[in-house]
C-alpha cells in the first residue's frame, strides 16, 4: 500500500485532483456569506468599486426586494471569478503545451495562495474584488490540471483520469458552500481581538479554509509533483488566445464538444443556484440543512467518480458514459420539476448528482481523446473555459427566472438545456468508428 501511494503517477493524480478541488472550493465557498459580505462593506464607508457595482445592480433590480438585490450582487461578484477563468483557462492550457505543466501549476498555485491570503485581509471592497480577480485568473489552471491528467493516463484509462478531475471540480463546488456557511460562524476577531489590527474581518474564517488548502497544494506541487509533459519541438510558439481561434480549429470536434459542455454546465450550475432558494422557500431548510443536502450530493459524486467510473473506464465507450449521465440528469430534473416534498426531491438529487458525475468526465475524456498529445492543454483549456463562461452566465439567467416565474421554470430550463445536450451528444462520432475509418 505504501509503495502504491509513493508511485509518482499516483501522487501526480492526487495533487491534480487537489488543484481543481481548490479552484472550485474558492469559487463557491463565498456563496453562503454574500449577505454578510455585502452588509459588512456597505457599512465600511465609501468605496469607488462598490459604488459602481451598486449602480450596476440598480439597472437589474426591478423592485425593492432585498433578497433579489443580494442575488444579483452575488451573481456579479461570482461572475468576476468565472469570467476570468473563462479567459485564462485556454491561455494557461496552451502555454503549458509550450512550457510543460509543472512551471505553470507552481505559478498559478502560488498566485491562488496569495489571492486567498488577500481575501483573508480584505478590509475594504476594492481589496476583496482584487482577491477575486487574482484567484479567478489563477483558477484558470484547471485546464493545465486536466492536461496533466491526460498526460499520465492511457486512452483506455482516460475517462478514469478525467473522473478524478471531474470529482475535484464537483466536490469543490458542492463542499464549498457548506464549509463557507459553517466557518462564517467563527469570528476570529471576536476570539483574537488583536487580529483586527492586521485587517482580519468577520468573514476571514471562511477565507482561511481556502488559504490553508492553497498553501498545502503549493507545497505538494513544489516538492512531490513530477513534470508530466515534455514540450515537443513542433509545438506552436504563438501565445494568441485559443478562444479567438476556436471557430477555425482544424479539429471541429473540440468546438462542438465545448458547446455541449457549455450547455451542460449552464443547466447544471443553474440548478445548483436555484436549489439553494428552493430548499429555503419550499422545504423551509435552514443553512445547516442546506449544507447537509449538498454533502449528500457530494457523497453520490464520490461514489460514482471514485468507484463506478474507475471500474468501467476502458470497458464502456466514453460517449456512452456521457449519454448515460445526460439521461440521468433528465430523469432527475423531471422529478424535481414536479416535486415539492422531501422524498421526491431527494430522489431527484440522486439522479442529478449521478448524471453530473458521469457526464462531466465523459465529455472531458472525449475532448482529450479527440486531441493530439501536443494540444491537450489548449483543447482542454477551451473546454474548461466554456464551462467557466456558463458559470458566469447562469446566476443572472436563473435569478431572473426564479424570482420572476418560480423554481419550476428554472428547473424546466435546466431540463431543456440537458435535452439539447442529449441531442448534440448523439451527433458526436464514435471513436471506434473513426479508428476503423482512419
Amino acid at each position: 500500500m505504501e509503495r502504491h501511494l509513493m508511485n509518482p503517477q499516483t501522487r501526480n493524480k492526487l495533487i491534480l485532483f487537489l488543484t481543481v478541488f481548490i479552484d472550485m472550493l474558492g469559487f463557491s465557498v463565498i456563496f453562503p456569506i454574500f449577505p454578510e459580505t455585502l452588509k459588512f462593506y456597505l457599512s465600511g464607508g465609501e468605496d469607488p468599486i462598490l459604488s459602481l457595482l451598486l449602480s450596476l445592480i440598480g439597472q437589474f433590480e426591478s423592485d425593492s426586494n432585498h433578497r433579489y438585490f443580494i442575488v444579483i450582487f452575488g451573481g456579479l461578484v461570482g461572475s468576476i471569478y468565472a469570467i476570468l477563468q473563462f479567459m485564462f483557462a485556454p491561455f494557461w492550457g496552451k502555454l503549458s503545451d509550450r512550457t510543460g505543466r509543472k512551471p505553470l501549476l507552481i505559478f498559478t498555485s502560488l498566485g491562488s495562495f496569495l489571492g486567498y491570503l488577500l481575501w483573508f485581509f480584505s478590509t475594504n471592497f476594492s481589496l476583496f474584488v482584487l482577491s477575486r480577480i487574482v484567484t479567478g485568473i489563477m483558477g484558470g489552471n484547471i485546464s493545465v490540471a486536466s492536461a496533466g491528467m491526460a498526460d499520465i493516463t492511457s486512452e483506455k484509462d482516460r475517462a478514469k483520469g478525467m473522473g478524478m478531475i471531474g470529482a475535484g471540480i464537483g466536490l469543490g463546488f458542492i463542499f464549498g458552500p457548506p464549509l463557507g456557511g459553517l466557518l462564517s460562524g467563527v469570528d476570529l476577531v471576536g476570539i483574537f481581538p488583536s487580529l483586527a489590527f492586521f485587517g482580519v474581518t468577520i468573514f476571514s474564517s471562511s477565507a482561511l479554509i481556502s488559504v490553508l488548502f492553497a498553501f498545502i497544494n503549493l507545497i505538494l506541487m513544489l516538492t512531490l509533483f513530477q513534470e508530466s509533459y515534455k514540450p515537443q519541438a513542433d509545438t506552436p510558439r504563438s501565445l494568441s488566445h485559443p478562444i479567438f481561434g476556436v471557430a477555425g480549429l482544424k479539429n471541429s470536434k473540440i468546438p462542438f464538444l465545448s458547446f455541449i459542455y457549455f450547455l451542460f454546465i449552464l443547466g447544471f450550475s443553474g440548478f445548483e443556484f436555484s436549489i439553494n432558494f428552493f430548499f429555503h422557500d419550499t422545504l423551509y431548510f435552514n443553512p445547516r440543512e442546506i449544507g447537509f443536502s449538498f454533502v449528500y450530493m457530494g457523497l453520490i459524486v464520490i461514489f460514482v467518480q471514485g468507484g463506478v467510473i474507475r471500474r468501467i473506464s476502458g470497458k464502456v465507450p466514453e460517449k456512452k458514459i456521457a449519454l448515460f449521465g445526460t439521461v440521468s440528469l433528465l430523469i432527475g430534473l423531471s422529478i424535481l420539476s414536479l416535486s415539492s416534498t422531501f422524498i421526491p426531491v431527494f430522489i431527484s438529487l440522486f439522479f442529478l448528482s449521478m448524471g453530473s458525475a458521469f457526464l462531466n468526465p465523459g465529455l472531458s475524456a472525449l475532448a482529450s481523446l479527440f486531441s493530439g498529445a501536443h494540444e491537450q492543454g489548449k483543447n482542454l483549456g477551451i473546454l474548461r473555459g466554456f464551462g467557466s463562461l456558463a458559470r458566469a452566465v447562469s446566476p443572472f439567467l436563473f435569478a431572473l427566472l426564479y424570482f420572476n416565474y418560480g423554481p419550476n421554470k428554472s428547473f424546466l430550463l435546466s431540463f431543456f438545456l440537458s435535452l439539447l445536450v442529449l441531442g448534440f451528444l448523439l451527433k458526436v462520432p464514435d471513436r471506434e468508428n473513426e479508428k476503423q475509418n482512419s
